[in-house]
């Protein structure tokens, strides 16, 4: 199972910088690639980013990247957070 977990849009170029970052520095994560999935599991998997969001900082909009490891949640593409992350 999976450390880290990404919540991803496959045409996002922010996230396709987060899961190479990840990958680069070797992180066991798994990537969901949301824009993907059927528009039922969609529909949820926005759901879940909206309230990692809301969790993570109630003034941030939910975005993409979105991801998490625990209890920590990053919003968005930051490459000092991700590191520290891993």
């Amino acid at each position: 199972m999976a450390d880290i977990r990404v919540y991803a849009l496959s045409t996002c170029p922010y996230c396709k910088k987060a899961k190479a970052l990840l990958k680069e520095l070797g992180a066991n994560f798994e990537a969901i690639d949301v824009d993907l999935l059927p528009k039922d599991e969609q529909n949820k998997i926005l759901e879940t980013v909206k309230k990692l969001a809301d969790k993570c900082n109630p003034k941030v909009n939910p975005g993409f990247p979105t991801i998490v490891k625990g209890e920590t949640i990053i919003v968005g593409f930051n490459e000092t957070k991700i590191k520290e992350l891993v």
